[in-house]
């Protein structure tokens, strides 16, 4: 016989009330769910309504596409025309501290440059179009157009530089404009127009280091042959006070003593005597050109026609080496229509929902109150 004690059906009635029952306020979810579903018409239409208005603000937002260039420092290939000219200058004894990196430096330095980035996209038909679609063309709205254009639409990248001081690396180049077709015009414009910039610079401070160098061999040279005709002048008085001298003394002719060392006058040479004097005077006065007899002069003027020979005008290089040349972009950067078409759906969907719900809270509110 079992000793558990048996417990009268009244215990359950009596504990019935700690049993909470269903409150009307309570959240029936399959019953929400069921609201939804019968809904799902109005629903869909809602979320495709939301989902083409924001296809068409996506299609009037401005478009947005990036063309893109990679490029690295110029190697034998691009750097051997200006190659050539620093090696003619450094026999003239010319040394321009130009190397591939540092070219390759100059022009990403150019390339950020703001003032010619300014100067490039001002001469631009693209940025004269654009600035005729405005309506008030002020020198606000066009200032600000092109600061806009300047520090947003063109970028330069380093992504795989560790290390700054690190000579190989890559540089990321980009230009973005309002259509595909403009960006890779924009970009490769600008590259070239940063190219002959540096050309240009690279020239100058190489035309410049040859006329300081070729004024200063100029300026030597003169010193020199002005020393030169002086020393000479001077010669041509002595000889013609020597030949006075040697005839007064009645030498003609060489003096000789048998072999025995001639005690010559310090001042005036007279030992030669008065008819090799007077034709050292003739030939002496006879001598227009100093470089004729001085090779040293003559040396200097060799190397100042070498400097004049010089031609840097026409050099012509380039100060990178491309690792992917610009390109016509196939996909914009911005708006992302099918993000934005998904987003305007979304939220036309929850808010449909939100709807429904409240609609069907409001009739049940109603019903309880009748």
């Amino acid at each position: 016989m079992s000793n558990k004690p048996v417990k009268h059906t009244d215990f359950y009635e009596e504990h019935a009330d700690y049993y909470h029952p269903r409150q009307d306020d309570e959240i029936d979810l399959f019953e929400l769910f069921s609201v939804i579903f019968q809904s799902k018409y109005l629903i869909i239409a809602v979320s495709f309504i939301f989902a083409v208005i924001g296809f068409g603000v996506a299609s009037f937002l401005p478009q947005k596409w990036t063309s893109t260039a990679a490029v690295v420092q110029p190697e034998l290939e691009q750097f051997q025309p200006l190659k050539n000219v620093l090696t003619e200058l450094n026999v003239l004894s010319l040394d321009p501290e130009i190397t591939e990196y540092s070219l390759f430096k100059r022009f990403v330095e150019n390339y950020n440059s703001r003032v010619l980035r300014e100067e490039y996209l001002v001469d631009t038909d693209y940025f004269r179009t654009l600035l005729a679609s405005k309506e008030d063309i002020t020198a606000q709205a066009k200032r600000s157009l092109i600061e806009q254009i300047v520090n947003k639409n063109i970028s330069s990248t380093v992504p795989n530089k560790k290390d700054k001081d690190d000579e190989f690396y890559e540089t990321t180049l980009s230009f973005s404009a309002g259509t595909a077709e403009d960006s890779y015009k924009l970009l490769s414009g600008y590259i070239k127009f940063i190219s002959s910039v540096v050309r240009d610079q690279i020239k100058d401070e190489l035309n410049d280091a040859v006329s300081q160098k070729l004024a200063y061999s100029k300026k030597m040279y003169d010193i020199d042959l002005g020393r030169i005709t002086n020393m000479r002048v001077t010669d041509i008085e002595r000889l013609k006070y020597a030949i006075s001298i040697a005839n007064s003394a009645g030498i003609k002719k060489p003096v000789s003593s048998g072999g025995a060392v001639v005690k010559d006058d310090p001042d005036y040479s007279i030992a030669l005597g008065a008819d090799a004097l007077q034709r050292k005077l003739q030939i002496t006065e006879g001598i227009t050109d100093a470089t004729t007899i001085d090779p040293d002069l003559r040396n200097r003027l060799l190397y100042i026609k070498n400097l004049e020979a010089v031609n840097i005008d026409k050099l012509d290089f380039q100060p990178f080496k491309y690792m992917q040349e610009p390109y016509e972009p196939t996909a914009k950067d911005s708006p992302k229509r099918l993000l934005i078409l998904i987003g305007a759906g979304f939220i036309g969907f929850i808010l449909s929902v939100m709807f429904v719900l409240m609609r069907h809270m409001a009739r049940s509110r109603q019903k309880q109150v009748a």
